[in-house]
């Protein structure tokens, strides 16, 4: 119970400094502006950590033991270093490339047993999500050598 505490203890500090480096960003609270998103996920931690701390649940240590000991560790292994790939294909490849391609590998790490599908989802997550953000919120994503 006092491990519980003191996590929750943590989760509300961090959410106090997260909340208060929120107000040095932008320059109002405007819906568009920078600020407003960070500042409610900051207050969302704060009262969620407040929660923790007041009822952290007698249940919660077995829970988690119970979680460790069926959790294949592999997976979330490979899944972060999957993620890494990533991060560093994104210049090279470009996002929809990069995006169709992560997709594609973190289903079929997951367990998917539908690799027809996988690529079709994975294809048309990338090239539709480039699409937007770039036409529609006028962002620009890396295109890589092909750009796309």
């Amino acid at each position: 119970m006092t491990g519980a505490r003191v996590f929750g203890g943590v989760l509300l500090a961090l959410g106090v400094v997260a909340f208060v480096a929120t107000l040095g960003v932008g320059d109002g609270w405007q819906a568009s502006g920078p600020r407003l998103a960070p500042a409610v996920s900051a207050a969302a931690l704060v009262v969620l950590a407040l929660a923790f701390l007041v009822r952290p649940g007698e249940k919660l240590a077995a829970h988690v033991t119970e979680a460790g000991e069926r959790t294949h560790w592999p997976t979330p292994a490979l899944l972060v270093a999957l993620l890494v790939g990533y991060a560093l294909a994104l210049d090279l490849l470009g996002y929809a490339l990069a995006t169709a391609i992560f997709y594609w590998l973190a289903t079929w790490l997951l367990g998917s047993r539908s690799p027809v599908r996988d690529v079709a989802i994975a294809v048309a997550l990338g090239v539709v999500t480039s699409f937007v953000f770039s036409e529609w919120l006028n962002v620009q994503l890396p295109t890589g050598p092909w750009g796309l």
